[in-house]
C-alpha cells in the first residue's frame, strides 16, 4: 500500500521521465488510477497526468501574477514540456534554489487533486512505521536524482579530456594511496577523444572509484605495498576506463566509511552522464571497475527534416553530446548519407513537401544498410501508433526539447548496447 508521502514521491518521479513509456508502464501509479495491464498503460498514464496538469489551468481573465497560473506554468514547463529546473527559473525569473521550493509546492497541489479526482483514500492506505521506514530508504533514489539532474541538463562548458582531468585526480589521491601502501599505476592512450561529461562529474566519479580502489587493495602492513592499476581506450564510441587490483586478505585494514553511500551516488552519476559503471562482486578475490563514458560527438546520429531550423536546432542541441548529428533536409539523400558516416540512429520527420516521409520510413526498414537502425520518428502529427507499427523504432512530437531528443536517442543506444560491444 502507498501512503501519501510515497503517492508523491512516485508522481514526481512518472512527472521527470512522462515520456519514458517503460518508465511509466512499471510505475505503480498506473494501478493508483486503474490503466495497469492495459497494452497502452504508458500512453493512458501520461494522457491522466498532462490531463490533470490541464485541469490545474486558471481562467484567462485571472491575473497572469496569481499563485495559480505560477503553479500550472511551472507545471506544464517543466513536466510536460519536459524544460530543465535552470530553464524554468529563467521563465519564472527566479532562482533554482527558490524554484525548487515552488516546485516542492506545485507538485503537492497536483498531487492533492489526483488524490481527490481518483477517489485515492478509497484504495489507498497508510503503511506501518517499519514499511515506512523501509520505504523511505529505497525512496531516496529520485530526490538524490532530482538534486543531481543539472548534470543531465548542463550544457558542456569545453571539451572535457581525460588525460588532463585523471592526473589532477591521482595527485588528490596520492596522500591517502601512501596511507594504505597502494601503489597507483596508468596506462592510457594519448589518442583518447574527450568526453562528452561534466568535469566536475568526472573528477567526483573518478576520486569515488580510486578511493573505493584504494581500500580494497590496501596490504594493511607496513612497509609492504599493493598496486592498483588504471588503464583507458576507446571502446567503439565510448572512452573505458578500467581500474583493477588484488583484494587484500588483512584484517587490518579499516572499512572505507559510507562506502555503500559512495557506491550507489557514484553509480547515480556515472548514470546522470550518460556512461556505465560494472564493479566486480565481493565473493572475487579481484576488484575491477570497469566505467564507460561517451565520446564526444562520436556517434553519428542522420537527422532527415525539410526545415533548416529544425535541423540546426538539433544540431545544437547535440553540441557536446555523444552524438554528431549529420542533417539533410533531402530524403532522397539519406541512403547515401547513412553509408558515407556509418550512422547509427536516424531521425526522420514525415511531413515533407517532396517526400512522403511514411514512404521513406518503409524504404530505410527495407534497406540492407538501414533495415537494423533504429529510426526515430520526430514530426507534429499524433501518429505514434502509426509509425511503430511501420517499423519506427520510437516516436517523438514537435516541438522538441534538448532533454526529450537527448533521452529518445540515449534510449535506443541502451537497447543497441549488446550489438556495440
Amino acid at each position: 500500500m502507498l501512503t501519501s508521502e510515497q503517492f508523491l514521491r512516485h508522481l514526481r518521479d512518472v512527472l521527470n521521465h512522462l515520456y519514458d513509456p517503460d518508465r511509466l508502464r512499471s510505475s505503480p501509479l498506473a494501478a493508483c488510477f486503474d490503466v495497469a495491464d492495459r497494452f497502452d498503460t504508458s500512453s493512458a498514464l501520461q494522457r491522466v497526468l498532462i490531463d490533470a496538469i490541464e485541469m490545474l489551468k486558471p481562467e484567462p481573465a485571472e491575473s497572469s501574477q496569481s499563485p495559480t497560473w505560477k503553479i500550472y506554468n511551472l507545471l506544464f514547463c517543466r513536466y510536460v514540456q519536459q524544460f530543465s529546473q535552470q530553464e524554468v527559473a529563467d521563465q519564472l525569473g527566479i532562482s533554482v534554489r527558490h524554484l525548487r521550493r515552488e516546485q516542492h509546492a506545485a507538485l503537492e497541489a497536483l498531487a492533492c487533486q489526483l488524490w481527490e479526482q481518483f477517489h485515492l483514500e478509497e484504495k489507498l492506505c497508510e503503511s506501518t512505521d517499519a514499511e515506512n521506514a523501509s520505504v523511505q530508504a529505497v525512496a531516496t533514489g529520485p530526490a538524490v536524482n532530482e538534486e543531481l539532474a543539472w548534470l543531465r541538463d548542463a550544457l558542456p562548458e569545453r571539451p572535457v579530456d581525460l588525460n588532463k582531468v585523471l592526473p589532477a585526480v591521482l595527485d588528490l589521491v596520492r596522500p591517502l594511496a601512501a596511507r594504505y601502501g597502494v601503489r597507483l599505476r596508468t596506462a592510457t592512450s594519448s589518442m583518447l577523444p574527450n568526453l562528452a561529461v561534466h568535469p566536475v562529474a568526472l573528477r567526483q566519479i573518478l576520486l569515488n572509484l580510486i578511493s573505493m580502489a584504494i581500500h580494497q587493495a590496501s596490504s594493511g602492513r607496513r612497509g609492504s605495498s599493493a598496486h592498483l592499476d588504471i588503464s583507458a581506450g576507446l571502446l567503439r564510441w565510448e572512452v573505458c576506463l578500467r581500474m583493477q587490483c588484488a583484494r587484500s586478505c588483512s584484517r587490518d585494514v579499516p572499512a572505507m566509511n559510507d562506502e555503500a553511500t559512495s557506491q550507489d551516488m557514484t553509480y547515480r552519476m556515472v548514470d546522470l552522464c550518460g556512461g556505465k559503471l560494472v564493479l566486480s562482486s565481493d565473493e572475487e578475490e579481484a576488484f575491477v571497475a570497469t566505467l564507460t563514458l561517451p565520446a564526444i560527438e562520436q556517434l553519428p546520429v542522420l537527422v532527415v527534416d525539410d526545415n533548416a531550423d529544425t535541423l540546426q536546432l538539433l544540431q545544437r542541441y547535440a553540441s557536446g553530446t555523444r552524438y554528431r548529428v549529420v542533417g539533410t533536409r533531402d530524403p532522397e539523400q539519406a541512403l547515401s548519407l547513412a553509408a558515407k558516416f556509418s550512422v547509427q540512429i536516424i531521425v526522420l520527420d514525415v511531413m515533407m513537401p517532396q517526400a512522403d516521409g511514411w514512404e521513406i520510413l518503409g524504404r530505410l526498414r527495407q534497406h540492407p544498410l538501414t533495415e537494423r537502425a533504429p529510426i526515430i520518428v520526430c514530426t507534429i502529427l499524433a501518429q505514434e501508433e502509426l509509425a511503430l507499427s511501420l517499423g519506427a523504432s520510437s516516436f517523438i512530437r514537435k516541438p522538441v526539447t534538448r532533454r526529450i531528443f537527448l533521452a529518445a536517442l540515449d534510449r535506443q543506444v541502451e537497447r543497441m548496447e549488446p550489438a556495440l560491444r
